[in-house]
């Protein structure tokens, strides 16, 4: 019997005044052209205009020179499994990536290294499932990686390239974390229990789990450092489909919009001092949405992308916002200018 087809995602039409309709501008991966990507989280390393993309399809770090507006694939770093979660640890030059066999690659990027862009190091976690989203602590020198399907998070020396600890994370699914240089704390979701963690880099242990009351099940958390506010990013299927503004000090929702949601990765930029939330199962089809991240935190417009296209990178140079096209048999990117406000 002939497998069933997967569903079609619902969608309306999009709402005029919330939208910015923009051509996307399609950049092939060669190692996957012509192949459906599997992709997770993109990030860029500003000063030096590189773009990194953890490819799933090709088991590696697709790099990508966007020093241009128009992104140059420079090279492939090979993961020996699929990866997840990429974070870029400025001050002692490496790349951090989470992978499927639970482990977390070291990539030196000084330029001026003879391992430039070789896995230095591979740090066995020691969980059963995949090695997922990660940040930096640029002041404690650590990497905070959540094992997301064992519960746990893993704390990574990131100097010496060694594990210092395994925080067990009581309850579901957990998910982003993010560093908050305001007051020095590393917050995650908790995307099944519907909570925010906080956890004390100087110790490694859990301050606190709160609860969001509000039905958002967050995956994305950005964080705007100069506010303590967040933009969780919603992952709820259930109507109506939104995004939150937390507030991290008193650990409550001070606002929702209804304009995006159903999505996952949210990222803040001070530069543009934006949010940006992509929302990929939006039930009006997947949307890049962004918000101005000063109070008071309003949304601005969404940038229609497509289904699937659920991480965000914005380049600072250029002013050049992407997102993954994982549409049938593509490998590629989307990228396109950022809007007016």
């Amino acid at each position: 019997m002939a497998k069933p087809a997967p569903p079609t995602p619902t969608t309306l039409p999009v709402v005029a005044g919330d939208t910015t309709t923009l051509s996307l501008t399609k950049i092939p991966i060669p190692p996957i052209q012509g192949k459906t990507a599997s992709i997770d989280i993109i990030v860029i390393d500003q000063d030096a205009h590189l773009l990194y993309v953890t490819d799933r399809t090709d088991n590696g770090i697709d790099v990508f020179n966007v020093s241009t507006p128009n992104a140059q694939y420079v090279r492939t770093i090979d993961m020996g499994s699929g990866p997840n979660g990429v974070i870029v640890a400025k001050n002692v030059n490496k790349l951090f990536v989470g992978n499927n066999d639970s482990s977390v690659a070291v990539v030196d990027i000084d330029p001026s290294s003879p391992r430039a862009n070789t896995v230095i190091a591979r740090l066995n976690t020691g969980g059963k499932n995949r090695a997922d989203e990660l940040d930096y602590d640029p002041k404690e020198r650590k990497i905070y990686i959540a094992n997301s399907d064992d519960q746990f998070v893993t704390v990574i020396d990131a100097v010496q390239n060694s594990i210092i600890k395994k925080i067990d994370v009581p309850g579901g699914a957990i998910e982003q974390p993010r560093y908050n240089p305001s007051d020095g704390r590393m917050y995650m979701t908790g995307s099944e229990d519907n909570v925010v963690y906080q956890f004390d880099p100087t110790s490694d242990t859990i301050v606190s789990k709160t609860d969001v009351v509000d039905k958002c099940n967050p995956n994305g958390l950005a964080i705007n450092p100069n506010t303590n506010q967040a933009l969780l990013g919603c992952s709820s299927r259930d109507q109506p489909q939104h995004a939150a503004l937390w507030d991290l000090k008193a650990g409550k929702v001070l606002d929702t919009f209804q304009q995006a949601g159903a999505g996952d990765m949210t990222l803040y930029d001070e530069k543009a001092d934006r949010f940006f939330f992509a929302a990929s199962n939006f039930f009006r089809g997947g949307q890049m949405a962004m918000f101005s991240a000063s109070e008071p935190v309003k949304f601005l417009t969404n940038v229609p992308t497509a289904v699937g296209a659920h991480a965000v990178a914005f380049d600072e140079t250029n002013n050049i916002v992407y997102t993954q096209d994982q549409l049938p048999n593509e490998g590629a990117l989307f990228s396109f200018p950022l809007p007016n406000p």
